[in-house]
């Protein structure tokens, strides 16, 4: 069997499905706050105010990632990078919170905090190399 060039998923479909774990995070987030944030049940008014602008940012994260996927066809290696960035610092932040006690640490928050890392992974080693549509068509183009 030959292998085909091209045949795998692209950057534009791993930035739309990174950006479906913060927009489903978000509407759960805002829709019940008690059961999806991390001290549920020992939530105040004041952390679900605080809350609700937590799922509002990532909704925006979420719909970023998809608008610059539909709408972006060059340089979206570019915008992949900066994702990468913004996944770590969801990670690390979670991670900054179990260290200083902000956070009390559990095992299965330890589950949730692989997905931000997983996302940031994968979208670093899909915008590594830059997408060239135009390649071939001006390969062919200078060769003859």
């Amino acid at each position: 069997m030959e292998e085909v060039d091209g045949a795998g998923i692209g950057l534009s479909a791993i930035m739309k499905l990174t950006g479906s774990l913060p927009l489903v995070i978000g509407i759960m987030i805002l829709i019940s706050p008690r059961t999806v944030l991390a001290v549920g049940p020992h939530l105040t008014d004041y952390g679900i105010y605080i809350g609700s602008f937590v799922a509002a940012l990532a909704i925006i994260f979420g719909l970023t990632h998809w608008l610059i996927a539909i709408y972006v066809k060059e340089n979206l290696h570019i915008f992949g990078r900066f994702f990468v960035l913004g996944h770590s610092l969801i990670g690390l932040l979670e991670m900054y919170g179990w260290a200083s006690g902000l956070i009390d640490f559990e095992p299965k928050y330890l589950f949730g905090t692989m997905f931000p890392f997983a996302a940031a992974f994968t979208l670093l080693m899909y915008s590594i190399k830059p997408e060239n549509p135009m390649g071939d068509e001006i390969s062919k183009t200078v060769q003859d």
